[in-house]
């Protein structure tokens, strides 16, 4: 109740600037609470911190040309793309919120990442300047969403991670796709004996460790609620729901999946074994998946989701989530911010999004007919039906240095399974001591999901 009380203080002093700007223009409320500013008149000038053209190639051109058509229809607005870095992104929005100047516009990953900021009074709910007649076509909002309010509003779909084989390698080895859990260990066995490596990665920069994560850990857990639960301390990540993805890690380092210099590679690099036909299996972002495809070749490239080891209802699907745009809390203009999105959310402008990247639009009214490629009208269906990005729903610092960390270690073959369970119960431990704010969001976050 504090801090729904605190955020409110921030979102009318938010708003009163915001009006202020305006020349004095008048504001009021809708149904729902959303705001209804008036739009200003005067020179407006923007700032949007984004990400993603390293995973949806062709974005770069895409935000520009969504720019100057926005200026072509409100010629008083200034939007200037701030393009970040991967490892740069998260660091420059905390150095901009610290300083609560810079970005008017910025880009989020799903979750935990929309979600911290939010806690934290950087960025003000896109709900209440996107009515929810708009907001309910943008996919997987619900993981953005947060006592009653959308915090960040969904511009384009992350299927997490479809599980991309080659069928060239994979026939001259004499092995069938594997279908289940004991049918990718054998096809590891039977591949490495033809000196083919199983399946490609590189973990060095970490991020991968999330997407094992991901791709493994949610195949037993019943929702995303016991994780944020283990979070909160009502359970524990060493529990067996919540703990076995480590063993099915570990089976997979035992039986030489993986190329020898994962630890060695960073994620792109290691993809590329896959893409030089030097290995049969590899991950990839939904959103890069057409890059992969082509440069290999649509007859020769297979897609499943990773083989199913678990009994849970989430085994066996892909992982959905999308990739966000949140207002910031000092913006001057959050009503014309919010404007923008909703243009980059207009068919037109989806339609030239898919065209452009090969990327799925966040948005249910995008038309799947316009999707050719095989692989890509799979991963679009299997997106529909989806489970939870498990990354996005634990805190960042745990991810990296549990998932991220751990992960490294069980794949160099210096820690097992057990302990890498431990050393995250421990992680999560230490984080209910130092973070104890968010921690205790995270209790509210899983009483929400009931």
């Amino acid at each position: 109740m504090k801090m729904k009380w605190l955020r409110g203080l921030v979102l009318l002093a938010v708003l009163t600037l915001a009006v202020a700007a305006c020349g004095g223009g008048s504001s009021k409320s809708t149904q729902g609470g959303q705001q209804n500013l008036t739009f200003p008149t005067e020179p407006v000038q923007l700032e949007m911190w984004w990400w993603g053209e390293q995973e949806a190639a062709g974005a770069k051109n895409w935000v520009a040309d969504t720019i100057r058509l926005y200026k072509q229809k409100h010629p008083n607005v200034t939007i200037k793309p701030v393009l970040q870095t991967t490892d740069g992104l998260v660091p420059s929005f905390k150095a901009a919120a610290a300083a609560k100047r810079g970005p008017d516009i910025q880009y989020f990953w799903g979750g935990i990442w929309s979600l911290e900021p939010a806690w934290a009074d950087q960025i003000v709910p896109v709900s209440d300047y996107i009515p929810a007649s708009e907001l309910k076509h943008y996919l997987n909002a619900g993981e953005d969403t947060f006592d009653g309010k959308v915090w960040t509003a969904p511009w384009y779909t992350q299927p997490s991670f479809p599980v991309l084989y080659r069928k060239d390698v994979l026939a001259k080895a004499g092995v069938q796709p594997p279908a289940t859990w004991t049918d990718l260990l054998a096809a590891c066995d039977k591949l490495n004996a033809g000196g083919v490596t199983p399946v490609a990665g590189g973990i060095k920069d970490g991020w991968f460790g999330g997407w094992l994560y991901s791709l493994l850990g949610s195949q037993e857990v019943q929702s995303v609620q016991p994780v944020l639960q283990a979070v909160a301390g009502q359970k524990s990540f060493t529990d067996p729901e919540l703990a076995n993805w480590w063993i099915k890690l570990q089976e997979m380092r035992d039986h030489r999946c993986w190329n020898k210099d994962i630890n060695s590679l960073e994620l792109y690099q290691g993809q590329q074994y896959w893409s030089d036909g030097k290995a049969a299996m590899t991950m990839v972002a939904g959103s890069d998946m057409k890059k992969f495809v082509e440069q290999v070749g649509v007859d020769k490239v297979g897609v499943m989701t990773m083989p199913k080891w678990g009994a849970g209802p989430l085994a066996g699907k892909l992982g959905s989530t999308s990739q966000t745009l949140g207002i910031t809390s000092w913006s001057k203009y959050p009503q014309v911010a919010a404007d923008f999105i909703k243009f980059m959310h207009t068919p037109e402008r989806t339609a030239a999004w898919f065209k452009t990247t090969g990327a799925f639009p966040a948005d249910d009214r995008f038309d799947k007919q316009a999707i050719t490629l095989p692989q890509q009208r799979q991963v679009f269906d299997l997106l529909l039906d989806g489970a939870p990005y498990l990354e996005n729903y634990i805190p960042t610092e745990l991810d990296s240095q549990a998932n991220f960390a751990h992960s490294q270690l069980v794949l160099a073959g210096s820690e097992d399974a057990q302990k890498a369970a431990e050393a995250t119960q421990n992680v999560a431990n230490r984080i209910r001591i130092t973070k104890r704010s968010i921690v205790k969001n995270f209790g509210a976050w899983a009483e929400q999901q009931s």
